[in-house]
């Protein structure tokens, strides 16, 4: 019922509008390729991935317009084999709605289906209402977003470039061109609300914010960010404090401090550090490379170590060609991650990529895990 209602809702209201209704329509289609090692010289566990996105919008004037956006994924190989609980984790949908089907399954393959946005937009000058299924993005840095309560994401996901979405109410007032307010009201599958309000400006070139409220009716959570410029280097920093209502065995009140700062040489190389505290971590409990990799990441867990350390390095061989190294360093894992990457554009509208991720990570006492992934993948944009 749920579903039925908050689709039919996007869909039917730009009729009642009597401006001319108008539409529009893009998205991608992929092919990627992956494998999964420990040892190159091991045997390899393959995958392969059809990703399509179709991203519909409907205008009903100046004032109304509508997004439903859908995101389709047929998978098969290793993963779907044989990591316990993937098909109910592809499946999962955390919204009040549950806009996600499992629509093929076997024992090696799977097709899923999901709506990650479903929503209606009314502006009226200076005041912007968002109904339904929407990207809430409050976060300013790059890799770790403490100030984005609202729908966390893992930055190794790089295939879903979209981000998450939340069923929630969203309310924002322009005050002027640097400054403005906005509440939020989502909803989660248990029924819990989250309300949290966040006031941003500039001054003197430089943006913060600060927010608070109450998640899923259990914690309240007050934060605050940054955005700006030292010379030539970007600088951005987000901090986050949650305080739990009751007194729930193994979660106390945490900080999350997240600092970046990035600079575009003269050669263009673009470099890229980060930084994030995570209090949380000490209450997490994790034995093995799949429960690290493959989980719905809530802002308590954005990442597993109480220090986690990012750098990045990109630059473009030619105008066609870039290449990209990331890393992290988790001090309290004892654990170290490393990810090159190759973009080859060959031509406006159809990419080429290379990615590896490598993983060697020590969960638990003498329990020394690695793990490498490599990806291959031709994306069409239409």
């Amino acid at each position: 019922m749920k579903k039925g209602f908050l689709i039919l809702v996007i869909l039917l209201i730009p009729q009642l509008s009597s401006a001319q209704v108008s539409a529009s329509l893009n998205g991608y289609v992929s092919n990627m390729q992956s494998v999964v090692f420990e040892n190159i010289q091991d045997p390899w566990q393959m995958d392969n991935l059809f990703h399509n996105r179709l991203n519909f919008s409907f205008y009903g004037g100046r004032w109304l317009s509508t997004q439903l956006e859908v995101r389709n994924r047929f998978m098969y190989g290793a993963t779907v084999q044989y990591v316990p609980g993937y098909k109910d984790l592809i499946d999962h949908d955390s919204g009040w709605a549950d806009l996600s089907w499992n629509l093929l399954s076997d024992t090696s393959y799977l097709f899923n289906s999901t709506i990650d946005r479903a929503n209606i937009d009314l502006t009226f000058g200076a005041f912007q209402a968002t109904i339904g299924r929407q990207r809430i993005n409050w976060g300013m840095n790059y890799v770790w977003n403490p100030n984005d309560i609202f729908n966390s994401y893992s930055f190794f996901d790089f295939d879903y470039v979209e981000r998450p979405g939340s069923d929630a109410v969203r309310l924002q007032l322009y005050l002027n061109s640097t400054a403005s307010i906005e509440a939020v009201a989502k909803i989660n599958e248990f029924d819990a609300w989250s309300l949290a309000g966040l006031m941003r400006f500039t001054v003197l070139g430089s943006d913060f914010q600060f927010l608070g409220g109450l998640l899923n009716e259990e914690e309240f959570v007050i934060g605050a960010g940054y955005s700006g410029s030292l010379g030539p280097i970007s600088l951005s920093a987000e901090f986050t404090y949650l305080d739990p209502i009751d007194d729930t065995p193994g979660v106390k009140n945490t900080s999350l401090i997240g600092a970046g700062a990035s600079y575009n040489t003269p050669f263009n190389l673009f470099i890229q550090f980060e930084y994030l505290y995570n209090q949380a971590a000490e209450e997490l409990s994790l034995t093995d490379f799949s429960q690290f990799y493959y989980r719905n990441l809530s802002i308590r867990d954005l990442s597993p170590s109480l220090h986690t350390l990012f750098t990045n390095l990109t630059y473009p061989v030619t105008p066609l060609m870039n290449a990209g190294l990331s890393a992290m360093y988790f001090p309290n894992l004892n654990g170290v991650y490393m990810g090159p990457s190759l973009d080859l554009s060959i031509r406006h509208d159809l990419d080429l990529s290379f990615f590896v991720q490598h993983f060697a990570i020590e969960f638990g006492e003498n329990h020394n895990q690695e793990a490498s992934l490599a990806f291959m993948r031709l994306k069409w944009n239409f």
